[in-house]
């Protein structure tokens, strides 16, 4: 049977952190004192981290307690894009800007993949949509998200759904892949015609 609970019972939530970054984007020049600060612009559409973020952050000892661990969850609060993606410890000694709440779990009960899953739902996103019609700059508090009602299924439905969700993001991913291809065959062949008719 499934359970219900508030997104607070499950994972333990912490905002992301308000650090200068450093004006120098050249990693080989930066020292080991430099860490990466993740932020909104360095997710994709489709939530992929890019793979490309370079030292950007003088670490201070506040900083390494926010390190990002494996699975948890960054879940972007502010601006107009709420979204959610599991840190898969795609870089070291990493932190999430202040955009950011970052979700731990705290239950056993609970897949990371599902909990991102769930959270990126539209029926999920649809209880947030007041804020971007209400406030300048959209924001969900920590309190806010920690309300927010979470049915767990069992781990076998879970990763179900997990496995669904991949095949449907491949299938989404191919689409895109087809109409570039179709773009680009189209505009070949129109070219060609208008070089062979002069």
């Amino acid at each position: 049977m499934n359970k219900k609970f508030k997104l607070s019972d499950i994972v333990n939530i912490r905002s992301g952190m308000v650090v200068p970054k450093t004006v120098n984007n050249d990693e080989d020049q930066l020292t080991d004192a430099y860490v990466r600060m993740i932020g909104t612009s360095d997710y994709s559409d489709d939530g992929v981290l890019r793979k490309d973020l370079e030292a950007n952050v003088l670490i201070k000892p506040a900083i390494e307690k926010n390190f990002l661990q494996e699975n948890e969850i960054l879940f972007n609060s502010k601006g107009r894009r709420f979204f959610a993606a599991r840190f898969q410890n795609e870089y070291s000694y990493t932190i999430a800007s202040a955009s950011f709440l970052v979700l731990t779990i705290a239950s056993p009960e609970v897949l990371p993949e599902f909990l991102v899953w769930y959270l990126n739902h539209p029926d999920t996103l649809k209880i947030f949509d007041s804020k971007m019609n209400t406030q300048v700059m959209p924001s969900i508090t920590k309190q806010e998200l920690g309300e927010l009602d979470i049915i767990i299924p069992n781990f076998a439905t879970q990763k179900q759904i997990i496995n669904l969700d991949s095949l449907k993001k491949e299938q989404i991913a191919l689409q895109k892949r087809l109409i570039v291809l179709k773009e680009n065959f189209i505009n070949t062949v129109t070219y060609k015609k208008l070089k062979n008719e002069q």
